[in-house]
């Protein structure tokens, strides 16, 4: 599948079903939650992805606000575009999270959710991060740790085998719970650290149904694996599920952080 950052039109698509489930939309409530922006801020909405973000997020700060969404991929900007035209307060631009097209100290708070594990270079995103927010702005930049991923499977090996090549997919498949030094060194202070939890235990439409393909299409690709033992892996899942024995877990760690005045 090459850079998991990188997406054509049909996997834009397929990221934006993950997007809409409850899931999805609960890990955005709780992240504009910690973020609190206030009518008339200015917002950084970084790897913004399909535009729920912005747009969302466009609502809070209201007319008086502006959000800036960036995302490094045309085809997740076009559907961006498409949700966030009838708000005047959102732009959106291409750009990566360790080259932001922002000036500096520009903006009054920023969210940054499943982007800096995908980066090569974490150290060089938050100092970014540093240098667009204003003293005293404050940003909640979320990432997983995929040993949190708890998934009950028929063939347990199996499912450890494909869980072990999908680290792969990221540079960084552990960076939730290693990001605070991080942050830190790059001259942000941590206010907050919570988890923030996904369970599922069906597979209608939900974030672990939209996962699962996600992956699967994934391990077809993948040297160590392949078709074969990409759809065996599924096919588990799909008959664990027809039983109504589906069971998945999976942990996000969003640190809530602000740049010293």
């Amino acid at each position: 599948m090459g850079d998991t950052l990188d997406y054509d039109e049909a996997e834009a698509r397929q990221e934006e079903a993950i997007y809409r489930t409850p899931a999805a939309a609960a890990r955005r409530e709780r992240v504009r939650d910690l973020l609190a922006p206030e009518p008339g801020d200015t917002v950084l909405s970084v790897g913004c992805g399909p535009g729920f973000e912005p747009a969302e997020i466009g609502w809070a700060v209201g007319n008086e606000g502006h959000v800036h969404g960036i995302d490094r991929s045309e085809p997740m900007l076009e559907l961006a575009r498409e949700r966030c035209a009838p708000l005047p307060q959102v732009t959106l631009s291409q750009g990566d999270a360790d080259g932001l097209p922002v000036a500096d100290e520009s903006v009054d708070g920023a969210v940054a959710v499943q982007v800096f594990e995908y980066l090569e270079t974490v150290a060089s995103a938050v100092s970014e991060l540093n240098r667009v927010l204003q003293p005293g702005g404050s940003a909640v930049v979320c990432d997983a740790d995929f040993a949190s991923l708890v998934w009950r499977s028929p063939d347990p090996e199996r499912m450890a085998h494909v869980l072990d090549a999908f680290d792969d997919h990221c540079p960084h498949p552990r960076l939730g719970s290693r990001l605070a030094p991080v942050l830190r060194e790059g001259g942000l202070a941590v206010n907050q650290v919570e988890p923030n939890a996904i369970v599922n235990t069906s597979l209608d439409d939900t974030f672990a149904a939209h996962l699962m393909a996600f992956i699967e299409d994934y391990a077809a690709e993948h040297e160590v694996l392949g078709p074969t033992a990409a759809q065996a892996w599924a096919d588990d899942l799909r008959e664990q599920a027809a039983h109504g024995e589906t069971f998945f877990s999976f942990t996000q760690y969003c640190y809530l952080v602000h740049k010293p005045a």
